[in-house]
Order: structure tokens, then sequence, then C-alpha cells
């Protein structure tokens, strides 16, 4: 079973570094790798070109927005199932991979997620996101630590990311799959490591992903999306108690 992981950067050289090398560490080897370079300017493409290897898909090309070069590089990709890997962002040990595989290949899940540990820019683990559930809706997809999912492409066939949301598509993403009847496995281990100061953490794009985050609630519970929203904060401050924790 092949699984293909992919990365949407634009001049972040840096952080793809970080990426890059978490891939080659680890120690199944059956995937492919696909890097979507919004046509960067800053040294990322002679990076990946430099560091191309055979499992490697290298697209450079124009986007819309992230979500955009997403949906584009899903359309190639030949994985049954397919992870993303943000630049900047890591697998948890270099045996990840290979535990995502036993547990997809033991039965045939639609989708898997798992949990998420946040890092800061001095590599200090900030918060951890552990939220498991046994039922799959559009309450309980809220808990769904985007960068640990893996889902298979025949589902993403069906489903793309709005690219009208240029920072929270991942959440409406999440909305629609719930209301569908997909299996799913959570695995009570961490699967990603993210760094902060990205789209979703980013401060600087605070009310831009405010007035996302609004807008998708509302189109998905109507006139209870006030509540949602303060659900929300619900479970990020939770993340925050259990890491202090951890």
């Amino acid at each position: 079973m092949k699984i293909s992981i992919i990365t949407v950067v634009k001049n972040d050289k840096e952080n793809l570094k970080i990426t890059m090398q978490s891939i080659l560490s680890q120690k199944y080897q059956n995937f492919e790798y696909i890097i979507f370079d919004g046509m960067s300017f800053d040294g990322t493409s002679q990076y990946i070109r430099k560091n191309l290897k055979n499992r490697y898909v290298y697209i450079r090309k124009k986007d819309r927005n992230y979500y955009d070069g997403l949906n584009q590089a899903i359309k190639v990709a030949k994985g049954e199932y397919i992870g993303i890997l943000n630049a900047g962002d890591k697998y948890y040990s270099n045996k990840t991979l290979k535990i995502i595989h036993d547990k997809l290949n033991k039965k045939n899940y639609d989708l898997l997620f798992g949990n998420l540990i946040y890092f800061n820019q001095n590599l200090k683990y900030k918060r951890i996101w552990k939220f498991p559930f046994k039922k799959f809706n559009k309450v309980s997809a809220l808990k769904i630590a985007s960068p640990t999912l893996f889902i298979k492409k025949k589902i993403y066939k069906k489903i793309k990311y709005d690219t009208n949301f240029s920072i929270s598509s991942d959440t409406d993403f999440n909305l629609r799959i719930a209301s569908k009847k997909f299996n799913f496995y959570y695995i009570d281990k961490i699967i990603t490591s993210m760094k902060t100061g990205g789209l979703s953490t980013n401060k600087k794009f605070f009310f831009e992903r405010f007035y996302q985050d609004i807008a998708i609630l509302k189109k998905h519970f109507s006139y209870f999306f006030i509540f949602i929203y303060l659900y929300k904060i619900l479970i990020k401050i939770d993340g925050y108690i259990k890491s202090w924790k951890y």
C-alpha cells in the first residue's frame, strides 16, 4: 500500500528543510513525496531540486493560494492514502509512517487521525492536541487535528478544499467529510509536530482567520454557529491545559 505525502510551500526554504529531513528519516519507504512549490523566488526551488530523491515529485506552478496548491498536488498523487505535512512540520518519530501504514493496512479505513503537538521557533513544545471521539459528526470533526489526517485518495476526488477560504479551508473540509458515512480510526499517538507561526497559528492572520471561521461555521451550523465557535475556543483551551500535564 502506497502513501502519498504532500507539502505545499512558497518562499519558505528553512522550514522546508525541517520537513524534508523528517521525510528522509522515515523507516517506512513505500511512499511518494510531492512538493508543490507556488513559484518560490527565495532559493526554495533550488534547494528542492538539489535534494530531490527517487520517490519525490516536484511541481513548480502558480497557485491561487495554499489550498489551490494542495488541490493541484492531490490530483497527481498516486498513493492509496494521502497525508499532508506542511513546511516546518515534522513527523513525531522516524517510525510514524510505519505505524500509520500498519493501521491502515490492517483494516480498510477511509481516514485516520491522531494527536498533534505544537512547538515554537525555539523548538519548545507549547500545546498538545489530543481529542479522541467515537462518533464522527460535524461537532466531533472540530476535534480533528488536520495535520495528522490520512485520507483515501478516492475521497479527495469527490471532496476538494474550497479555495475561497485561504486560511480555514481545512475546517470546512473536515465538516463536509463528517456529513458522509466514512469509517475512521483514531490512533492515540502523537503523529505530527507542528511549528507555530503558519497560516493557522500566526497572530497576524487572526482577523482573517476569525472571519473565515465564522463564515464556515455559519455555513454548516446556521444560527447555532456562535455556540459552536465558543465550543472551538474551549477545545483550544483544553489543549493548553493538557500540555501542562504532558
